[in-house]
């Protein structure tokens, strides 16, 4: 009877001293399991109205369809298609502008929605426009075959690390592209 409780005493010692290093491990399994998934991607956002132009003068005169490409550094790059307002198809390109940034993931971040993200600094380093485009701190989210990005709320506008973007909309996201 002494050598079974010695024995479950034992058992229990070691397995309350296994789970203690657990739980470091387990905070740095997304921002790794997302480092893994995300270089060497490429991605893709369907024909859809563009809105983000600074001028009022120009919103909703185009349709856009935009191709991303994130290499093994991190480093991306958009083509963004532009196409007349009445090609909802996106059939027939009128002209295209390439932007190239580099990502940094920075860790877990919760959304407003609750959703399990990254924090995503990016910089841009070159415009075909030769626009010099500020960097953005928003928020990355990978789900299976789609890509979102953080969108603008509140004070949140992703202009310094701390107003980076906190929300995701999941109607707005990038499909990926398997080779």
């Amino acid at each position: 009877m002494k050598n079974l409780s010695i024995t479950i005493a034992l058992s229990s010692m070691f397995l309350f001293s296994c789970g203690g290093s657990e739980g470091d491990a387990a905070t740095e399994t997304p921002k790794k399991d997302f480092l893994v998934n995300l270089p060497n991607t490429s991605w893709e956002k369907e024909c859809s109205p563009y809105n983000k132009l600074s001028s009022d003068e120009f919103k909703g005169l185009w349709n856009v369809k935009i191709k991303l490409s994130i290499d093994s550094s991190l480093k991306s790059t958009y083509r963004t298609e532009f196409f007349h307002p009445t090609d909802t198809e996106c059939n027939s390109m009128l002209f295209d502008i390439l932007d190239i940034s580099k990502f940094e993931i920075i860790g877990k971040v919760i959304s407003e929605e609750s959703i399990e993200a990254n924090g995503l600094n990016e910089t841009f380093i070159y415009n075909s426009d030769s626009i010099d485009l500020p960097p953005s701190y928003t928020l990355i989210y990978i789900d299976s075959e789609k890509l979102y990005f953080g969108q603008k709320s509140d004070s949140n506008l992703g202009i310094t690390p701390e107003t980076r973007h906190s929300s995701i909309s999941l109607d707005d996201f990038f499909y990926q592209i398997i080779n």
